[in-house]
């Protein structure tokens, strides 16, 4: 008899299949671009969605707007508009006003990491002024903006024009005494496009209204020796009124500390990929043109530090080693106080690796 049941119970067990949050596409509206401001009403927050709408065999996009106490409130507000539940799960790109930014960001960004199958590796940007304008950019896109932020930052991480993307990673360095966060910073340009234009400083959980601009937030990359796939920089030779353009190969970086004395010290193995005045053969040439990118960098490192210890934003975590191995240091205060006050020296050395085929 027990030899008869046991086919049955095995059947069962194939019944009984299925996932506690399951979630039927029918029933919900996938998001992939959601942005975040203030409302109108102290303390409220209103939420803007884009996603895409299915008519037989056309797909086109349409948007939603919410206003609550918080952001699932306001996601909830939204969804009254929409034919099905407004589904961030899949979110690929989340956009924050810059005026909202100015406070304490992780009580808008809580809801996210209450729900097991919510996307946290979405990415996450600062943008300027109102938000509704990057929905409804007056330029052309040649796109729509459900499919235009994602590749936009996608193409910004694969060029290091940022080295913190990810809801996830800023939420980890909001919560951490010893490093601050930077966010890609989006305007709109004069074409009315939506455009990178360099990386937003936080100091503690709060962006400061400081920004690096686009090659700045290049060589932040490389000050941080977080590089995406392609790391180039352009310079001009002036003595020979010529372009040069360069490619980071490789990145050794040393931070030395003494006291409040800071030194970093940079070992960059570099490839050109633009000179015009070319002979990179002859040594003296290459001496001369290391000389020069090693002076140019130099300059643009100290320029970054110089406004990061203003803004009192330690994004280059020199807290970290401080925190571990010099607790006279840490103790001292507050530690974006305690950076903003701090002698730092810069050393950089550029070795030329390649120079391409026409030398």
């Amino acid at each position: 008899m027990k030899r008869r049941m046991l086919p049955v119970l095995l059947c069962s067990l194939l019944l009984l299949g299925g996932c506690w949050d399951e979630a039927q596409y029918k029933d919900i509206t996938i998001v992939p671009v959601m942005g975040l401001t203030n409302g109108d009403k102290a303390g409220e927050v209103k939420a803007l969605f884009s996603f895409p709408t299915f008519d037989e065999d056309t797909i086109t996009y349409a948007q939603s707007e919410g206003t609550g106490i918080s952001t699932r409130a306001a996601r909830e507000a939204a969804a009254h508009h929409t034919m099905e539940a407004l589904d961030v799960s899949h979110l690929e790109v989340l956009l924050i006003s810059s005026e909202m930014a100015k406070k304490n960001l992780y009580p808008e960004l809580d809801m996210f990491f209450r729900t097991p199958r919510n996307r946290i590796t979405s990415y996450i940007a600062i943008v300027e002024g109102d938000l509704e304008q990057y929905f409804n950019p007056s330029g052309d896109l040649k796109s729509e903006v459900a499919n235009y932020y994602p590749e936009l930052m996608r193409t910004a991480e694969l060029y290091s024009y940022m080295t913190v993307g990810t809801m996830e990673n800023a939420v980890k360095l909001l919560y951490e005494d010893s490093m601050d966060l930077d966010l890609p910073y989006l305007i709109i340009d004069d074409n009315g496009i939506p455009t990178l234009d360099g990386v937003a400083l936080f100091s503690s959980k709060k962006f400061t209204g400081r920004i690096l601009k686009k090659q700045d937030a290049v060589l932040t990359s490389v000050l941080k020796n977080k590089l995406g796939k392609y790391t180039r920089l352009s310079f001009e030779w002036k003595e020979r009124n010529s372009p040069m353009t360069m490619e980071i190969i490789n990145v050794r970086r040393k931070v030395k500390i003494a006291g409040d004395q800071v030194k970093m010290s940079f070992n960059i193995d570099v490839s050109i990929d633009e000179f015009p005045q070319n002979h990179m053969y002859r040594k003296q040439n290459r001496n001369e043109a290391e000389e020069f990118l090693s002076a140019e960098l130099k300059k643009g490192f100290e320029k970054i530090i110089a406004t990061t210890q203003e803004a009192k934003s330690d994004i280059l975590g020199v807290g970290r080693k401080v925190h571990a191995f010099h607790p006279k240091l840490w103790n001292k205060g507050d530690w974006q106080e305690t950076y903003s006050t701090l002698s730092i020296e810069v050393d950089v050395k550029v070795n030329m690796k390649r120079t391409n085929i026409l030398d």
